[in-house]
């Protein structure tokens, strides 16, 4: 039988030179995975043992200094009330409105009688002006002999009385004056209208409702006028002082999320301990820059001690977050054959914060150790295992151990975890 499956020299050509092209590019595929994510130019900054005034942590609330009871001042029908808990209120908005028909009523009442008391003025006026013509031309005739004296008595008694009639006059405009004033009053009273900005946080009433005076409509408190309380241990008061001003310090407040810290004041302590845990009451005014405090968020507050002791700090600027919670970039020796300016690999750490300290912040010690190099510039686009060239290293600064090698289990586990978030904060 005659083999039909032959190869020509031009056939077998093609075909050597398409497999060439697939091993090739099979090959550099192979190079670029063997040599990942390409190096990045960071700075780093070690982390240090240092002697630190070491605060207590306390805890605490934010609170409103202005919460209000809106309440009618008069009785009457609620014909409008559109706010519901939630909302957003300015100053001097309309939270309520009550039948007024009545009260309009008594308004034009008071106007109709006020204008008639200053039409019986402007009488009182002319006849006063008249009486005083005549009083002034008998006392010419009398100076003449030209009248008796009991037609001048009589001219003088009728410009006296005059005058008290318009004096009267005069007294009965004032009267119903403060009555058209009470009547526009009452007639504004059946209008509520919100005392300060803030949000409604509670309504106790609705459209259709009888209310007597007193009655609350609806609760509202104020977002911008924000204190913080925190509750001090009698021990550590004195280290606050009666008017101490212990500048500028950091509350976390966990409602916050990402942005969960801060700066605080201290206001003052209210003298008037709880009896049973012996705390006290301190006051601290809160900056809130990006508006997002709440009433009833919990917080936890830095207070001094008066005692220091060694911490593990390290620079704030070396901190990312994701969801899971704060961690650092570590940069672990690593070389790369043909590269020499790549001396260290990008290692994900968890960390557990302490306090603030100036630019730097404590933290527990565990797999960051002093002299350990962290990440502080070019970090927010670092990757786990990504390889460095790091820049301006500390002078006289080796990485430390830090729980193992770049490659230990531990340090694994972190990547791991920081690369379902890219690394990023």
């Amino acid at each position: 039988m005659t083999d039909t499956f032959t190869h020509s020299p031009s056939r077998v050509g093609i075909l050597a030179r398409r497999v060439a092209a697939v091993i090739t590019l099979a090959a550099s595929a192979s190079v670029s995975i063997a040599q990942g994510p390409p190096p990045a130019g960071v700075r780093v900054d070690a982390a240090r043992q240092e002697v630190l005034p070491v605060p207590r942590s306390v805890t605490g609330e934010i609170i409103t200094l202005r919460r209000s009871l809106l309440a009618s001042q008069v009785e009457g029908l609620i014909i409008e009330l559109e706010l519901n808990p939630g909302d957003a209120v300015k100053k001097g908005d309309v939270i309520a409105r009550l039948d007024d028909e009545l009260a309009r009523l008594d308004v034009a009442q008071a106007e109709a009688d006020l204008a008639v008391e200053q039409a019986l003025v402007e009488q009182r006026e002319a006849e006063l002006e008249r009486y005083q013509n005549d009083l002034d031309r008998t006392e010419k005739l009398s100076a003449r002999g030209g009248t008796t004296a009991s037609e001048l008595d009589a001219a003088r008694v009728d410009v006296r009385v005059t005058e008290a009639l318009a004096m009267q006059a005069r007294a009965q405009v004032k009267a119903h004056e403060a009555e058209l004033a009470r009547a526009r009053k009452n007639l504004n009273d059946h209008t509520i209208r919100a005392p300060f900005d803030g949000r409604v946080v509670l309504k106790q009433a609705e459209v259709g409702e009888w209310v007597t005076p007193g009655d609350t409509v609806l609760e509202m408190l104020s977002l911008t006028q924000l204190e913080a309380r925190i509750s001090v241990p009698e021990h550590l008061v004195s280290n606050l002082g009666s008017d101490a001003d212990l500048g500028t310090i950091t509350v976390s407040v966990p409602g916050l999320g990402a942005r969960g810290s801060v700066e605080a004041r201290l206001i003052g302590v209210i003298p008037d301990g709880d009896s049973l845990g012996r705390m006290f009451t301190a006051r601290l005014s809160v900056l809130d820059p990006t508006g997002g405090l709440k009433p009833g968020m919990s917080i936890t507050a830095f207070i001094p001690t008066g005692s220091s002791e060694p911490v593990l700090t390290i620079s704030k600027d070396a901190i990312l977050r994701d969801d899971a919670g704060e961690f650092v970039y570590l940069s672990m020796p690593h070389s790369v054959d043909g590269n020499p300016a790549i001396t260290g690999q990008a290692v994900p750490a968890r960390i557990t914060r302490l306090f603030a300290a100036g630019d730097r912040v404590a933290i527990r010690p565990g797999q960051i150790r002093p002299g350990s190099l962290l990440l502080v510039e070019g970090n927010e686009r670092v990757f786990p295992t990504q390889p460095l060239i790091v820049q301006d290293s500390p002078a006289g600064d080796t990485p430390a151990p830090s729980g193992g090698s770049a490659g230990a289990e531990g340090d694994r586990g972190s990547s791991r975890e920081a690369s379902a978030t890219g690394g990023e904060g």
